[in-house]
């Protein structure tokens, strides 16, 4: 059976916590420095975690 779940592995703890801290690094950069605000930030970030699970569904496996 396919399984589209990650194997909790050393490599997985790595590209975690990378993916954490550029989607942190991203939210801070469009709300603090570009001055967006909360709100806006929120929907461009939803908006890009939107596409990522859409892309992520259409795959084949």
């Amino acid at each position: 059976m396919l399984n589209r779940v990650p194997e909790v592995t050393i490599y997985f703890w790595i590209i975690k916590v990378l993916a954490t801290t550029v989607g942190e690094t991203a939210a801070d950069f469009l709300s603090a420095t570009l001055k967006l605000g909360l709100g806006v930030t929120s929907y461009i970030m939803s908006s890009v975690l939107l596409i990522a699970l859409l892309n992520q569904f259409k795959l084949k496996s």
